[in-house]
C-alpha cells in the first residue's frame, strides 16, 4: 500500500514534520524529492519512505535515514 502525502490548500508555514503520525506499519510514504524529508530528525522509528528523484527506498533507525538502493542485492 502507497500512501502520497497531501497538503492543504493555503499553508503558508512549514509543517514541523512532514510524517503523518496517524499512519499504521507497514505504510511507505512517497515524496517527490529526497530533500523534503532527508533533514527531519523527528519520524518515528522505523519510518519507511520512497524518494521518487532517487528511485531509493530509506528507512529512518531513530538516529539517521539508512537508503537502500533499487539494485542493491540483499
Amino acid at each position: 500500500m502507497f500512501v502520497l502525502p497531501t497538503f492543504g490548500l493555503g499553508v503558508v508555514a512549514s509543517p514541523l514534520s512532514v510524517f503523518d503520525p496517524d499512519l499504521t506499519f507497514p505504510t511507505i510514504q512517497v515524496f517527490d524529492n529526497e530533500s523534503e524529508f532527508i533533514n527531519q530528525t523527528n519520524a518515528p522509528d522505523y519510518t519507511i519512505v520512497h524518494a521518487k528523484d532517487t528511485d531509493r527506498l530509506y528507512v529512518w533507525d531513530g538516529n539517521i535515514w539508512i537508503g537502500y538502493d533499487n539494485d542493491s542485492t540483499v
